[in-house]
């Protein structure tokens, strides 16, 4: 079981993974698309949902926080409307109990997803376990919830590398059901007692073993193109990152650079407000 999930997931990283472009040096310093600074440690470290707090997510933690601490959501909208960033810093903190939930309806929300997308792949491709399962969600909840889990974890990896790589998904829905079939030919060859049964069913099992030979083999080609691919990314990305370590070695850009971050730091941050 290990094994097929291990599979699963290195087709989707193999898969995953677009390199941002990276710009050249010029020879007229100028702001790049990229910060050097970007790197730099934050008080705030955590997901993104910590690092760029949009400003709707802002106004979900702020409705949160009136109800559990008025007193702080007015003392915070103040601050909104003098320094909007200091009050996104200041908003991470003292609404952490409502980014917490925020964070749990995003995650739930993906796994809901994800569970209704595997069932509907359940259906197109094995209908009748789809149906048993579907019978017991109100009959037995119970027994629904672990007979999912079960399904799960029989076919999730199937599932899951069809997401992202459907000729694989393919692959491996064919090979299981191969190797099922694998499994019912021997049991009939133990239990044979005719000769000419037995030879038709072993020359069954001969085709079978033979296919699936084969879909090993695409399995592991499919993978090999996917690590080529991931090598082909890896290897421009070296390559743009030696350009761009020698464009911020230049001291014009060096600089340019360093002037600019002065002025971002120490530039008033007071706007003035048209509306």
């Amino acid at each position: 079981m290990q094994s097929r999930r291990l599979t699963a997931f290195l087709a989707t990283v193999a898969l995953a993974g677009g390199l941002a472009g990276i710009g050249l040096a010029t020879d007229q310093p100028k702001q790049t698309k990229e910060d050097i600074w970007r790197d730099e440690p934050t008080e705030s470290r955590g997901g993104w949902w910590r690092r760029d707090l949009s400003d709707e997510t802002a106004d979900k933690i702020l409705e949160g926080l009136r109800k559990r601490d008025p007193a702080k959501a007015k003392e915070l909208e103040k601050l909104k409307a003098r320094d909007p960033e200091r009050f996104k810093s200041e908003l991470r903190d003292a609404g952490q109990p409502e980014l917490d939930q925020i964070t749990l309806g995003y995650w739930e929300a993906r796994r809901q997803k994800r569970n209704t997308e595997f069932i509907d792949w359940l259906k197109t491709n094995y209908p009748k376990r789809e149906q048993e399962l579907t019978a017991l969600k109100d009959k037995d909840p119970k027994l629904y919830v672990t007979s999912f889990d079960h399904l799960m974890d029989e076919f999730g990896y199937i599932f899951e590398a069809a997401r992202s790589n459907p000729e694989l998904g393919t692959v491996l829905k064919e090979d299981y059901d191969l190797k099922k079939r694998v499994g019912e030919l021997c049991r009939q060859l133990r239990n044979e007692k005719s000769d000419a049964k037995k030879q038709e069913l072993g020359a069954e099992l001969q085709d079978v073993v033979a296919r699936r030979y084969d879909l090993i083999v695409r399995r592991k080609e499919i993978a090999f193109e996917q690590f080529l691919k991931r090598l082909q990314e890896l290897q421009k990305q070296v390559i743009d990152s030696k350009d761009e370590i020698a464009k911020y070695k230049d001291l014009k850009v060096k600089q340019e650079n360093v002037r600019q971050r002065v002025q971002t730091l120490t530039e008033n941050k007071v706007k003035f407000k048209w509306d």
